[in-house]
């Protein structure tokens, strides 16, 4: 909806050097399925950039395809650190999985002094990403990690790596869960009597988990971001309803990153992926600084983690 609304105010506004831009919105299903919309919008539709998917499950698959037809990507929420190595026409404007599963771990071992950890991850290019990425630092700073699974994306019943976990008595839980998997998952912890902290990633970062009932205490990793409530709002009021999260932020500056390059050089796609190179855009709503390194991530990336209580998110603050 973000995007939308970034594609709004610039055709409101004129458009790029006079020309409206035709948003082409495609769902990637979050899952390797997502191949086929992206090909679609690469070899059918021939649009001239892309932003998302916001699924590493999908951008997986998805990113040769972009690729090979010379379409130029600022992801926006698919954070495995092995998409942006497929080639030259892959931007990432969000940031990568190293950076999230480092602090994480640097996060548990180092700030709330826990030592022995499980890790309940799904089996796709994202979790398994953060999954790698965490274990192997926790490890390198003196962690024990006790218990360390991965399910598949559909999964719904975790009883029986639950009970391994139990058994185990881990300081922490670090759950890369989707949010269709985190209920059922965070109820089934509840329900065996589990007292271990519950650490999530991103992707508890909105209201589909926020509103879980055994949601409440957890903690989780987002990026930080320096978006207004006026922004939030305006979001929320152009959707009709309150639907903002962090992600929105990203797709809205996405947008308007393309906007802007190609409002310098035009629609050739070549042109496009050599600018984004040389892009320092500082008008953005997620992050003070877009700015691509050699290896077409974001120069910087800082983190907030956030606890959920009462159904909203709170920045924690160790007391």
């Amino acid at each position: 909806m973000a995007a939308r609304l970034a594609v709004k105010e610039i055709n409101d506004a004129g458009g790029i050097n006079g020309r409206q831009i035709d948003l082409v919105i495609e769902d990637d299903q979050c899952n390797a399925e997502g191949v086929n919309a992206i090909t679609k919008l690469a070899e059918v539709d021939k649009v001239v950039a892309m932003i998302g998917p916001i699924c590493s499950a999908a951008a997986g698959p998805g990113m040769p395809v972009a690729q090979k037809n010379g379409l130029p990507v600022l992801l926006t929420g698919a954070a495995n650190p092995k998409l942006t190595k497929v080639g030259d026409y892959i931007y990432r404007s969000y940031f990568s999985d190293t950076f999230q599963g480092n602090f994480a771990a640097e996060y548990i071992f180092s700030t709330l002094k826990k030592t022995k950890v499980a890790v309940l991850y799904v089996k796709n290019d994202w979790g398994q990403g953060i999954n790698d990425i965490f274990v192997s630092r926790f490890k390198e700073l003196g962690g024990d990690v006790v218990y360390n699974e991965g399910v598949s994306q559909d999964t719904k019943d975790f009883r029986s790596q639950v009970a391994k976990i139990k058994a185990e008595n881990p300081d922490v839980i670090y759950t890369v869960l989707y949010p269709a998997g985190a209920g059922p998952a965070l109820k089934q912890i509840k329900e065996i009597g589990l007292k271990s902290l519950i650490f999530g990633g991103d992707s508890f970062d909105g209201s589909e988990v926020w509103q879980i009932k055994e949601a409440d205490g957890v903690l989780y990793t987002v990026a930080k971001t320096f978006t207004s409530k006026e922004f939030q709002d305006k979001v929320n009021a152009f959707a009709g309803k309150d639907i903002y999260n962090s992600f929105a932020s990203f797709s809205y500056d996405a947008i308007k990153v393309f906007a802007t390059v190609i409002a310098k050089v035009g629609t050739d796609q070549k042109a496009i992926r050599d600018e984004l190179a040389k892009t320092v855009y500082t008008d953005g709503v997620s992050v003070p600084v877009i700015e691509f390194g050699i290896d077409r991530e974001l120069k910087s990336v800082d983190f907030n983690v956030m606890v959920i209580k009462n159904n909203k998110p709170e920045l924690y603050i160790i007391k």
